[in-house]
């Protein structure tokens, strides 16, 4: 089996579409805390991929340098990454920085535990997934064709294809609905689409609302992403 760190290709969101064309692979907007060598608070990891990541810290960090990456939000060993470019913007620094591990390393590092939970692992590949999803949160609404509410629920990732629904009303798989959210400050949806999986989440006791969008990558879901990127 193929391990995670080769098989995510793409990741089209609203304006990295462009460079998404250039890259191997592309990076996905996040938070997440690390220790850098050498620097001694902590940097926040802005994007990432499975070939390197973006961080914002307040030290300059030389180019060319090899420096080890801890992770301080996700469990795993630190990784090593070579400093590719570095900015002063205001009161810190922007840096770009392509992992120097093997793939062996890779998948016992914190890299892997942050690429699994923001959806780039093996669970969403076993998935045959064709688009990474963000996590997300909020209220959202599933509602019948003609755009009547049937449930209110939690939206819990999206992604350019689809998105997963927590709720406490189960809805059979093959079943017809529109996802609808009205968060204040966030663009609004209302996207047709399709339920393709439903299962009882053990913890919260409420069902798991797997749906597919009638079309991929529409503006309005495109819009949703670039905020939650923000």
């Amino acid at each position: 089996m193929l391990n995670a760190f080769s098989k995510l290709r793409s990741f089209l969101l609203g304006q990295e579409i462009i460079e998404a064309e250039r890259r191997r692979a592309v990076r996905i907007p996040c938070r997440i805390k690390v220790g850098v060598e050498g620097v001694g608070t902590p940097a926040k990891v802005l994007s990432i991929s499975v070939l390197g990541l973006r961080i914002e810290t307040t030290s300059r960090l030389r180019k060319n340098t090899v420096l080890s990456i801890e992770g301080r939000d996700y469990p795993g060993l630190p990784l090593s990454a070579r400093v590719i470019w570095c900015q002063h913007r205001k009161d810190h620094w922007l840096a770009g920085l392509m992992f120097v591990g093997s793939n062996e390393e890779k998948n016992v590092s914190w890299v892997k535990t942050a690429l699994d939970k923001l959806g780039a692992g093996q669970n969403r590949v076993k998935e045959r997934r064709a688009h990474i999803r963000v996590p997300a949160e909020g209220i959202a609404y599933l509602a019948n064709r003609s755009g009547d509410r049937l449930c209110e629920g939690q939206l819990r990732n999206l992604g350019l294809g689809g998105a997963l629904f927590l709720s406490e009303v189960g809805v059979q798989a093959g079943t017809t609905v529109r996802l609808q959210s009205d968060i204040v400050g966030r663009p609004a949806l209302d996207e047709p689409g399709t339920v393709r999986s439903c299962r009882k989440d053990v913890r919260s006791q409420n069902f798991l609302v797997g749906i597919e969008f009638s079309d991929t990558g529409t503006e309005s879901v495109r819009k949703f992403l670039r905020q939650l990127g923000r």
